[in-house]
């Protein structure tokens, strides 16, 4: 009853944020806020992210360019630029998540099996450098919080032209900051709960507190049944420049979002459906005129989640390993559980990008 009634007065404050002058970007279903979406113009450029209650940004130039809002746990959506500066709601569709149903017995429940998809990608002011993406296996024992990675398959890509380019300035360094992701012991629901992170229980739509401070938010979609966690890194850490033999770099933003299937108040890695960090950073050499910007976007999805008991954990990585170079691997991703990649970014990993061992 209490959900129901959260549920009331939050579409009825809607109204009240619709009359702020501001667009507002919105879950289709639920009409809850969506927070850190990215913005992406024609060029595959990240041009704005909605804050925390979901307003766009309105510092777009001029131009009534095509543009992507895209987020993990939403469809892509491509709108013209200037309907983000009216006062007016877009509205974006959930994924339906397909996620088999687990038969749990006292006797599987010794380690949690995830069966994973995951992209890493990075672009350098505002073109794409590199993209790696990838299978991975994740065994993680709930007692002992204890994680081991199993790699299938990975594959990498990078934008030839841009590595020549930036060979010829005066100061280089490996600017890579993809990679393939591993696990934490505890998810980032159960790590802010340990931090001591507080949200309202009983809300649908919920912001994260440390003492006065917010730092994200907890919303509930009670009709897919999905629970979503959207974290501000910096809320608490600031923004503070590292140096190191010449070099400053900046971290800008970070943000974390994971999804759940929303079956209690208890969120472990058997109800994670998938997570996103997004980084934007700048970076230069004491020499250099300018900073360089950087994003790096790191998602992971779980295609397969299961309890398997350690003799089954080993079996199964034994086979795996025993079949590495004769296994095939089907790269067109489902769509029901990987978000589709924004159409200008797909396009220029397909036009500018080159695979490499």
């Amino acid at each position: 009853m209490k959900v129901k009634i959260f549920t009331i007065i939050f579409l009825l404050l809607l109204v009240k944020l619709n009359v702020s002058g501001q667009a507002i970007l919105l879950d289709k279903t639920t009409g809850q806020c969506i927070s850190y979406a990215q913005i992406i113009n024609d060029k595959g450029a990240v041009v704005g992210t909605t804050d925390i209650d979901g307003n766009l940004p309105q510092n777009l130039n001029d131009e009534d360019e095509i543009v992507t809002i895209q987020h993990i746990a939403y469809n892509p959506k491509s709108v013209k630029s200037s309907l983000l500066k009216k006062n007016t709601p877009i509205y974006l569709t959930p994924i339906e998540y397909q996620l088999n149903a687990v038969t749990v017995t006292a006797e599987n429940r010794e380690y949690i099996h995830l069966r994973t998809y995951f992209r890493s990608y990075q672009l350098n002011d505002s073109c794409m450098k590199y993209f790696r993406d990838g299978y991975l296996d994740f065994f993680i024992n709930p007692k002992h919080k204890d994680v081991e990675r199993l790699v299938i398959k990975v594959r990498n890509f990078q934008n030839d032209s841009l590595i020549d380019k930036d060979k010829k300035r005066a100061n280089t360094l490996v600017d890579k900051y993809i990679y393939t992701p591993n696990l934490d012991g505890l998810t980032l629901m159960e790590t802010l709960k340990k931090e001591g992170w507080k949200y309202n229980a009983d809300s649908i739509d919920s912001r994260l507190r440390l003492n006065e401070m917010v730092g994200g938010a907890i919303r509930i979609d009670t009709i897919q049944k999905v629970l979503r966690v959207e974290y501000d890194v910096l809320a608490t850490k600031g923004k503070k420049p590292k140096t190191l033999f010449g070099y400053t770099t900046r971290l800008e933003n970070y943000y974390q979002t994971e999804n759940y299937i929303y079956d209690s108040e208890y969120q472990s890695y058997m109800d994670l459906m998938n997570r996103k960090n997004y980084r934007k950073l700048f970076f230069s050499h004491k020499n250099d005129h300018k900073e360089q910007m950087i994003e790096i976007f790191d998602e992971l999805y779980v295609q397969e989640h299961e309890y398997i008991t350690k003799d089954e954990m080993k079996q199964y990585i034994k086979a795996s390993k025993s079949n590495a170079d004769t296994l095939q691997i089907e790269w067109n991703t489902d769509n029901t559980i990987v978000t589709p990649l924004a159409p200008q970014l797909e396009q220029i990993l397909k036009n500018n990008l080159s695979q490499v061992e």
